[in-house]
């Protein structure tokens, strides 16, 4: 037996809208690897260019060089922690991406403070 929590439609609605206008969406999530894939899926996010995800225990074995390299590659980040949040933002705006963030905890808001655009 399992919960299934699946994305709101107008999640997937509202991506599909961003996508058409050109515009990059990832997901930073605590969820585990497998889990934030299949949502990942569900939202559009998961695609041939960007068909895994990567762990927060993955981007703290990296260097800032190395997340700025790999940050574009992965429209799913699973088991993030707060500073993995703001590393993210931080790796998108060094490549000159303009890095919008949205959450509604606590552990978002040095995230949401980083991105050029918070929500």
């Amino acid at each position: 037996c399992a919960i299934m929590d699946p994305p709101r439609p107008e999640c997937v609605d509202a991506i599909k809208i961003a996508h058409g206008a050109g515009v990059r969406v990832a997901m930073i999530t605590g969820d585990h690897k497998d889990t934030a894939l299949a949502i990942g899926g569900m939202l559009g996010l998961v695609d041939k260019a960007h068909s895994e995800a990567i762990t927060g225990p993955e981007l703290d074995a990296m260097t800032d060089e190395e997340l700025q390299v790999a940050a574009p590659k992965y429209n799913v980040f699973a088991r993030a922690s707060p500073q993995n949040k703001i590393r993210i933002v931080k790796a998108l705006q060094a490549q000159g991406e303009v890095c919008g963030m949205t959450g509604d905890g606590v552990n978002d808001a040095p995230a949401l403070k980083a991105a050029d655009m918070g929500v």
